[in-house]
């Protein structure tokens, strides 16, 4: 059953909650109105404009984001569509297409309620060669010790079950296909973000609807079962009559709901909206003491969480292996936890050396990224002696440019309050990727260059020695001096092995591991044989949630104006290309181009 059970929230018959959905209604202008505003903050992401052209190692397929708003805006102001939910799925599918987890946006109908099926799949080779067949995951405990008294799924509503199950995978915000296949089913190796351990066969892409109210699921050896999807409610309560109640809550800004019937231009926004954050609601790491994971072998040292944990191997041939297990980048939910993973690491680290282990697993299944600190750090305690290398570039548009122009006219140090968001989200003060040059005006970085067919600035990093601290530490940084000074471990030693999801931050530190020579290994995939991705999810950099974004761009407009930093015509400019500062129901978008496409 789905770990949604257990939280003690009303539950509906799936097809109850979808018919209730269908029956929220839409507004035509407000449609088009949110639209224009995603579209604002669509200047910012890094790969739209690559997204359309890719190269021909990239294996999704290509997708026009800025046209595809276009189209949608013109059938919302056309009122083409028969609901809110209608309207907020097409939007959704769109984003869903960019195959990007940096990419996302929750619409207000997305809100009341959480769709879930019933049985949990699992993929199972017989030997590790065989290509694997598809089992529920009642059915393969049995399997481990009765071969016969269980059989594979083959059709699921009809459909060929592999067929089916990459359908329900194109769900899914990876951008390797492999990635998305292996999410759909049940593993233990995303036991930190514990909702999402069942897969997305049962809990759909973070709870949305799968696009059918029941299950049939049809076995090698003739039989059949049958699941019906359930709607959880994602709060406490549920009090809503009929869709247009659900509409008014969820769909209009607070100022709005109590004169409903006086059509107003502001975007729908919910006012029970779920906080912005850099990794999805559903991977965010809990603050409550977790038992260690099943399926697993005592620890050595491990933090309350699991946000960390080595394991100090003895089976035969492997007495001189270790095994870090980093199923997170995201520490910051924990208080402290940026700290304690530090200090975990370095602890275990110099357990495994003094133990006499000559070689290091680190173990990053189902890594979802989270706090860039963590990944340099983590990579510093391997690699004491190098300097990490990471170069992104932003996409050169006119908001970014006066932004930086505004960054750039303030002297640094500046006690101003913008100023200093500015010189912590990366806005000021970066450096060129080998970190021996910051640069030092607005020409220097904004450019723009020519990057397969999208103007991208210079390539550039985050100042490691502005952004360490004693709560964040990158040991050898700022005032974190190293705790060693050479490696622990040789590179050919490590061994970093992964289900592709790995995304965000985990490719970042991937990434600054192979450069040293460390060898990646992946498992899962598609049933077929060949190679399949190590870093299968965004690969990216830093994330920066609208809600964020919109701070930002409303204060350096008010610090501009206050300082007379920008012509008059720029101030207009800026405020033109400004999202409204009600619309914080969009969670969107990174800011940087990806080393890789």
């Amino acid at each position: 059953m789905s770990m949604w059970k257990d939280h003690g929230v009303p539950t509906f018959p799936g097809a109850l909650a979808y018919g209730c959905l269908q029956s929220m209604p839409f507004d035509p202008k407000r449609g088009a109105a949110f639209v224009e505003d995603v579209k604002k903050y669509m200047q910012w992401q890094s790969n739209a404009d690559v997204l359309n052209n890719p190269p021909t190692s990239y294996l999704s397929p290509p997708v026009d984001i800025c046209g595809g708003l276009d189209y949608l805006q013109q059938q919302a102001a056309d009122n083409k569509f028969g609901n809110q939910f209608e309207f907020d799925t097409a939007l959704s599918d769109l984003f869903i297409s960019a195959k990007d987890g940096h990419l996302s946006l929750q619409p207000c109908s997305y809100m009341p309620f959480a769709f879930v099926g019933h049985e949990s799949l699992v993929s199972v080779s017989s030997d590790g060669l065989q290509l694997p067949q598809i089992y529920t995951f009642g059915d393969v405990k049995v399997l481990k010790s009765n071969l016969n008294a269980v059989s594979p799924i083959v059709a699921i509503n009809g459909k060929e079950v592999v067929s089916h199950l990459e359908g329900v995978s194109e769900s899914q915000s990876f951008q390797d296909p492999d990635a998305r296949y292996n999410n759909v089913f049940l593993s233990r190796s995303r036991y930190t973000n514990s909702d999402q351990m069942l897969g997305a066969f049962s809990v759909g892409p973070n709870g949305m609807w799968p696009g059918s109210t029941v299950y049939n699921l049809a076995y090698a050896n003739g039989t059949t079962s049958k699941s019906e999807v359930k709607a959880v409610v994602r709060e406490d309560v549920f009090q809503f009559v009929d869709g247009k109640a659900l509409y008014e809550s969820y769909c209009l800004p607070t100022s709005d709901t109590t004169t409903a019937s006086s059509p107003s231009t502001a975007t729908p926004t919910p006012s029970k909206s779920t906080p912005a954050s850099s990794t999805p609601a559903s991977q965010t790491s809990s603050s409550t003491t977790k038992p260690a994971p099943t399926g697993y072998p005592k620890a050595a040292i491990r933090d309350d969480n699991s946000l960390i944990s080595g394991y100090l191997l003895s089976e035969h041939e492997l007495e001189d292996t270790a095994v870090l297990s980093v199923p997170t980048f995201g520490a910051s939910d924990v208080e402290g936890g940026d700290k304690i993973v530090s200090d975990i690491a370095i602890e275990f680290i110099q357990k495994a050396v003094d133990a006499g282990k000559k070689k290091m697993i680190i173990d990053l299944s189902a890594n979802p990224g989270g706090d860039i600190n963590y990944a340099f750090d983590l990579f510093r305690l391997f690699f004491p002696n190098k300097t990490p290398y990471w170069s992104t570039r932003f996409r050169a548009h006119e908001v970014l440019r006066l932004i930086e122009k505004v960054g750039y006219s303030v002297p640094q140090g500046s006690q101003n309050p913008t100023f200093a968001s500015l010189v912590e989200v990366g806005f000021y003060g970066l450096k060129t990727p080998s970190q021996n040059y910051t640069f030092k005006s607005v020409e220097e970085l904004y450019g723009p260059h020519n990057v397969i067919g999208a103007k991208m600035t210079t390539p550039n990093s985050l100042n490691l020695d502005l952004i360490s601290s004693e709560e964040k530490p990158i040991h050898g940084f700022g005032d974190i001096k190293s705790k060693w000074m050479t490696p622990p471990f040789a590179p050919e030693d490590i061994l970093i092995i992964t289900d592709g999801a790995c995304s965000s931050s985990c490719p970042i530190f991937t990434e600054m591991m192979k450069y040293e020579g460390v060898k990646t290994i992946s498992f899962g995939g598609r049933p077929q044989y060949g190679p399949m991705q190590a870093m299968g999810g965004t690969r990216g950099a830093q994330v920066m949630p609208a809600e964020n974004l919109m701070t930002i761009m409303a204060a350096v407009l008010d610090m501009a104006a206050e300082e007379e930093l920008l012509s008059k015509s720029e101030l207009q400019q800026l405020k033109a290309l400004s999202p409204a500062e009600e619309n914080a129901s969009v969670w969107l978008i990174a800011g940087y181009l990806p080393r890789r496409v």
